[in-house]
Formats: C-alpha cells, sequence, structure tokens
C-alpha cells in the first residue's frame, strides 16, 4: 500500500514538474520570440522574467524532489 502511494506520488511530482518547466519555456519563448533560446536556458543564462523564473525554479526543485524520493524509494524497497 505505502509503495503503491509513494509511487503515484514520485510520478507525479515528476510530470507537474516537466510540465512546469514546459510552462516556463513556452512562457519565455512567446515573450521573448527567441524560440532557439530555449535550448540554451539549461546551460546558458538567459533573461527570464519573474513569473518564468518561478515556474522554472518549481519545476526543477519537483523533478530533483522526485529523483530523491525514488532513490528512497529504491533504499526503503528494493
Amino acid at each position: 500500500m505505502i509503495e503503491m502511494t509513494l509511487l503515484m506520488i514520485e510520478k507525479s511530482f515528476l510530470l507537474i514538474g516537466i510540465g512546469l518547466i514546459f510552462i516556463s519555456m513556452i512562457q519565455y519563448g512567446k515573450r521573448s520570440q527567441d524560440w532557439k533560446g530555449l535550448a540554451t536556458i539549461f546551460y546558458k543564462r538567459v533573461e527570464m522574467s519573474i513569473s518564468e523564473f518561478k515556474y522554472y525554479k518549481l519545476g526543477v526543485s519537483l523533478v530533483v524532489f522526485a529523483v530523491v524520493l525514488r532513490i528512497l524509494f529504491l533504499t526503503l524497497w528494493p
């Protein structure tokens, strides 16, 4: 029971995090009209607005939290 719940929470955090990252990328692309710059968001500094940065940061933190949950899940229930 708890394994299934943790698995569902992990998957939902991962999907929501990826969705928030995509939302921030789409907002940046619409605002700046620099659709080629979307690839540089991950390794270069780009000028993001406050709302875009909030969505991006929340999405990345949810993805990292999902990875930590996965590691915890695999450690406790091999």
